[in-house]
């Protein structure tokens, strides 16, 4: 008899959210983050798709996990959105789309969504860099140092030109899901990109964002290779942390 799906629950802080308005009540009701809600792009419709998934979990998520040997059968699962992860001592952590944490028959695994329509992975490292430099400016200012703790976490030289072209967000996220299955003792963490294709998407962008995960997998993570909708990469060892796997979904949205 097969396995019984997972199921589980979406929560922040501790109100559960069971409709969109309560998710964007929650995680985007300021101004600075009103403005990424909308129909077509990605944080309304990585809301939608798993609200309407559950208490399942997403099918494509879902789909991902699944072709992980070293995961599952999966037996439970919560998630949170817009999850601040802390990853060093310095203030500002970085955000997370959704953060999942789901159990099988080894224990807890941690699992960060990325969420993408045609959006950027953030900055490239040589823009960040010169952004920190410029707020060093202000004593008080930590930016030089997170991007020098991320250099030495992931092995890397700033000198090199292929690191510079790194996009940030992919090392904060990165770190952010290795460092959130530390502390929850689970020795898996999972990064999948969700990719939503609609009618805003623009091809030439998705394919750029496609790149840029393949240049982080191999720069940072020594992984040739594109990673195609529906795979996941892995196991990868980083030095001092949990196994690490990536993955990448995709998502069609009808008009």
């Amino acid at each position: 008899m097969p396995d019984s799906p997972a199921v589980g629950t979406i929560h922040k802080g501790n109100r559960p959210l069971t409709t969109i308005d309560q998710w964007r009540l929650s995680c985007f009701d300021d101004g600075a983050k009103r403005c990424h809600w909308k129909d077509g792009r990605s944080a309304k419709e990585n809301a939608s798709a798993w609200l309407d998934a559950a208490p399942d979990l997403q099918p494509d998520i879902a789909q991902i996990l699944a072709a992980c040997r070293e995961i599952g059968p999966l037996r439970r699962w919560c998630a949170e959105p817009e999850a601040r992860i802390t990853i060093d001592s310095f203030r500002g952590p970085p955000n997370i789309d959704l953060l999942v944490v789901a159990e099988d028959d080894h224990g807890p695994v941690v699992i960060a969504i990325e969420a993408k329509a045609d959006e950027t992975f953030g900055a490239e490292l040589a823009d960040q860099y010169q952004r920190a430099e410029r707020a060093c400016r202000n004593p008080r200012s930590k930016a030089i140092a997170r991007i020098e703790a991320l250099l030495d976490r992931f092995a890397l030289d700033i000198e090199q030109p292929h690191v510079l072209q790194l996009r940030y967000q992919l090392l904060t996220a990165t770190a952010a899901v290795l460092a959130e299955a530390n502390r929850r003792s689970s020795s898996r963490a999972v990064l999948i990109v969700h990719e939503f294709v609609t009618s805003l998407t623009r091809p030439e962008r998705r394919e750029r964002n496609a790149a840029d995960l393949d240049r982080f997998l191999a720069t940072a993570l020594d992984r040739e290779g594109h990673l195609a909708p529906g795979e996941i990469a892995g196991p990868i060892l980083v030095r001092g942390a949990p196994t690490l796997y990536v993955g990448k979904a995709r998502t069609v949205v009808l008009a």
